[in-house]
């Protein structure tokens, strides 16, 4: 990887304190979240976007399990 003054890194996502930067002649992905920041090439950060997105399909359904189960707690024995 170069130093950062030759990189030409263009912003993928996000704004200033959280946002995914991008550096062609790299290769590599920069996920900046406040202080932090992580460099991943390219497959790598490819396979961390799939690991988030089924995160958060799991989630939308870990919710939906549990606004279902409130409901039918407070449905009782409606006829």
């Amino acid at each position: 990887m170069k130093s950062s003054k030759t990189c030409h890194r263009i912003v993928l996502a996000g704004e200033e304190g959280c946002r995914v930067l991008y550096c062609e002649d790299c290769k590599v992905a920069e996920l900046e979240i406040g202080a932090m920041s992580l460099r991943l090439e390219t497959h790598a950060f490819e396979s961390l976007a799939v690991m988030m997105r089924q995160a958060e399909q799991r989630l939308a359904l870990a919710k939906a399990a549990r606004l279902e189960e409130r409901f039918n707690a407070r449905s009782g024995n409606v006829h």
